[in-house]
């Protein structure tokens, strides 16, 4: 009697005529590999983009990026692994880290190997978005043949067009855990269909989503705790009716002991350092963020609740869908515009329709996807109702990973009916379709990669222009460089990046004490120093040019300094890219002062 996935396995195999025929073995050896051609094809045309951006980067610009903010905070933990213990994730505004240091390892890795430059921290992100979206091809094919294997290939191109290059290439962490989200998604799936030797690697990227980002410990661990649990109860019951049938059962519950094993060892070895560091601190960061959350940040803020929870999932079903056509704005908050005006999430009718076509079919793998994706938006729903303070639009990438499944579903399901109703669709209209598809969408977004300006450019190009002159200004002696930005929130955002730029020159560089947030060991110790840099930027340099104790040692940006006091003199605004300047204290008797 056969089990539940091999029934699924069946059933998959019978959904369309071209996903039985790769899978048969009776297929001509010359067909199936046709087969395996188009989609390794299908696979080049979808990962062309990511190709063409690192490219693109390493060649226009090569060691000119100068990262600024947690861009730079993240490359300066980056360089610490194998060399300072690095026991938790970036570093949160509220004065917390995210959980664990998982993106920083995994990122160490192409970083040592391209030369530890600042590209090569965004070929990296660019090398996680393409093993994502390879991971979700490979997952489709495994269970659902040629036909989804193409769907979310195209999605997933549609969702890089839509994401722009940014968020593809940036080693921001709420941008470089969409993709692997998805790939979770798609391997709860698979446990569902007791895929049990999934379960490992289910446990390596639900950790390492929840330790890049704290939002993921809600949206993440619900989803493997989702389908572990299915695994587990669906091999008890097949295991039942074999035994009812006097069959012998293909799986039993003691065969899913190999795979649980192997999946607790990887989550120890993952969250070892975390624990490590919780242990070793009081508080330690666990404790430092389960608190901020219980007291709803630190202005005892409520939680969102579920309506937000809602607006935010569904908006994606709105029209113009934001997954197809690209952001619909920030509002003045920097929350999306739809919180306070919701959209009717008219295409949901199109998942309805697409999920009961499926349901109906012969695909039964299918309404287990369809489970994973209703668990999955609910939890999206429950995890958004929690967050404390404002949404902000950067953090929302998931919910568009979650429409785009959703799309794959209703995609699948009209694929599979039409296949059914006129079998040479398929080769004829469907498959051609789709490579076309890629195709296009191979095109529009490499060009939009070769157009994009260096990451961050404006900001880079003025820290280029201050870093030599400070190089030359700074005092002889020992002690470190004490960089000071606290005068704006441009100026902390400056701070990480003179801190890296000094460091790359040999320079022991340090951030004022309680600016933990690069690493502990970059905060000044109170101890002698070599020399204190102030950051300052647009309206705040004339300010501190009158200061007595200070002197400005470099000077950048696309304004000169006497076009910047005659427009500060006439209060004209000015953007914070367009002046930057560094100071250096004078005053001996503040040497041991900080």
């Amino acid at each position: 009697m056969p089990d539940a996935a091999g029934a699924a396995h069946s059933s998959t195999q019978q959904s369309s005529p071209l996903t039985a025929a790769e899978q048969s073995g009776n297929r001509q050896p010359t067909a199936r590999r046709h087969d395996r051609r188009l989609l390794h094809a299908a696979f080049a045309l979808a990962l062309i983009p990511v190709a063409v951006s690192a490219v693109s980067l390493s060649i226009r610009y090569g060691n000119a990026y100068n990262p600024i903010g947690d861009m730079a905070s993240i490359e300066l933990i980056t360089r610490d692994v194998g060399q300072h213990a690095v026991m938790i994730g970036p570093y949160s505004r509220d004065g917390w880290h995210h959980p664990g240091p998982a993106m920083f390892y995994l990122l160490a890795v192409p970083y040592r190997l391209l030369g530890s430059t600042s590209t090569a921290m965004t070929v990296g992100a660019l090398t996680v978005n393409g093993a994502s979206i390879v991971g979700m091809g490979l997952l489709a094919r495994r269970r659902g043949g040629t036909p989804l294997t193409l769907i979310i290939l195209v999605g997933c191109a549609l969702l890089m067009r839509s994401l722009g290059p940014d968020e593809i290439r940036l080693p921001w962490n709420p941008y470089i855990t969409v993709l692997p989200f998805g790939v979770l998604v798609l391997l709860t799936w698979s446990l569902t269909c007791r895929d049990k030797w999934l379960l490992p690697l289910a446990v390596l990227i639900t950790s390492y989503l929840a330790q890049t980002h704290i939002g993921y410990v809600a949206l993440a661990v619900p989803l493997l705790v989702f389908g572990t649990v299915w695994l587990v109860a669906s091999t008890i019951a097949t295991t039942r009716r074999a035994r009812d049938g006097d069959d012998r059962p293909r799986t039993s519950v003691s065969g899913l002991a190999a795979p649980a094993l192997t999946g607790l060892v990887v989550g120890l070895v993952m969250w070892l350092p975390p624990c490590i560091e919780q242990l070793s601190n009081e508080p330690g960061n666990a404790r430092r963020a389960f608190r901020w959350f219980r007291d709803g940040g630190s202005g005892g803020d409520a939680a969102q609740g579920l309506r937000a929870g809602w607006r935010i999932v569904s908006a994606q079903f709105g029209l113009p869908p934001e997954w197809l056509f690209g952001s619909r704005g920030i509002g003045p908050s920097g929350e999306p515009p739809y919180l306070d005006r919701p959209l009717v999430p008219v295409l949901l009718f199109v998942v309805a329709a697409g999920g009961v076509l499926l349901l109906r079919g012969p695909v039964r793998a299918s309404g287990r996807l369809f489970a994973v994706w209703l668990f999955s938006s609910a939890v999206g729903v429950l995890a958004t109702a929690r967050t404390i303070g404002p949404i902000y639009t950067y953090r929302d990438g998931w919910a568009a990973v979650l429409a785009i499944v959703a799309v794959a579903l209703a995609a699948w399901g009209a694929w599979v009916t039409l296949v059914r109703w006129r079998p040479d669709l398929e080769r004829r209209v469907l498959v051609p379709g789709a490579i076309a598809g890629l195709v296009l969408l191979a095109v529009v977004s490499s060009v939009a990669h070769v157009r994009a300006d260096m990451p961050q450019s404006e900001m880079s190009d003025g820290v280029s222009e201050v870093v030599p002159e400070v190089l030359k200004s700074l005092p002889p002696g020992d002690g470190p460089v004490v960089i000071d930005g606290s005068s704006s929130f441009w100026g902390l955002a400056h701070e990480p990046s003179i801190v890296l730029q000094l460091e790359r020159h040999g320079i022991d560089a340090v951030l004022p004490q309680g600016r933990g947030g690069s690493g502990t060991h970059r905060m000044y110790d109170g101890g002698p120093r070599r020399a204190r840099l102030v950051v300052a930027l647009a309206e705040s340099i004339p300010v501190f040019e009158k200061r007595p104790n200070l002197s400005m040692i470099a000077f950048g940006g696309e304004l000169s300094l006497e076009d910047l006091r005659s427009r500060v003199a006439e209060q004209t605004p000015i953007r914070a890219e367009a002046a930057l300047a560094i100071f250096i204290e004078e005053d001996p008797e503040d040497v041991q002062r900080e």
